[in-house]
C-alpha cells in the first residue's frame, strides 16, 4: 500500500473562479513535478503558482525518430499479427468490436495441410470452424448473426492450435 502523506490545514489553497471561502486540498500525486508552473497558473489562485506574467516557456528537445521509426513500425507489425511464421502470416481479426463483419488477412506460404479458424462463445462452445484456404488472402467472418458479446478466435495450423485471441462483437442498436 502506497503511503500518503496527508497535507497540513495551512495547504489548502483557493481555485480560481470559485466563490470566496471555496477552498480545496492539494493534489496528491505520484510525481508531483508533473504540475508545472504553467498549469498552476490555470488550475490555483494562489500568488506562487506562476509569475506575475503568467507565462511559462518549455524547451521542446527533438530527438532522432529517424532511428526508432522502424522499431516502431516492427513492433507494430507484430502487435497486428495473430500469428506468423516461415509458412504462414495471419493478422488479426479487424475491427474489433466487430458489428456487421470481421476481416482475417493471411498469407499461406509453405506447405500447410489445414488451416483453420476455429471461433468460440465465452463458455467455451465452437460457433465456427471456417478454413483459410490458400489460394485467398482473406477471411471474412460474418458476425451479423452472432449475439452481441465477447468470442474467441483460435488459429489452427495442421491440427495444433497455435494463437488465440478475443473479438468482440457489438450490434447496433
Amino acid at each position: 500500500m502506497v503511503n500518503k502523506k496527508k497535507p497540513a490545514a495551512s495547504e489548502n489553497i483557493k481555485f480560481s473562479g470559485l466563490a470566496t471561502g471555496s477552498s480545496y486540498k492539494l493534489l496528491s500525486l505520484q510525481n508531483p513535478k508533473a504540475l508545472n508552473s504553467f498549469y498552476r497558473s490555470f488550475l490555483f489562485a494562489s500568488p506562487n503558482a506562476s509569475e506575475s506574467t503568467g507565462v511559462a516557456t518549455a524547451e521542446i528537445v527533438e530527438r532522432s525518430s529517424n532511428r526508432r521509426q522502424p522499431e516502431m513500425e516492427a513492433q507494430l507489425k507484430v502487435e497486428e499479427q495473430l500469428y506468423a511464421n516461415d509458412k504462414i502470416s495471419v493478422s488479426n481479426i479487424y475491427p474489433n468490436p466487430a458489428s456487421e463483419y470481421a476481416d482475417l488477412d493471411y498469407n499461406i506460404t509453405a506447405n500447410i495441410r489445414d488451416a483453420k479458424l476455429i471461433i468460440y462463445n465465452v463458455l467455451g462452445s465452437q460457433m465456427a470452424e471456417l478454413p483459410l484456404n490458400r489460394n485467398d488472402r482473406k477471411l471474412r467472418v460474418n458476425t451479423k448473426d452472432m449475439p452481441t458479446g465477447l468470442y474467441f478466435y483460435q488459429l489452427s495450423l495442421d491440427g495444433q492450435k497455435v494463437a488465440t485471441k478475443k473479438m468482440l462483437v457489438r450490434h447496433q442498436q
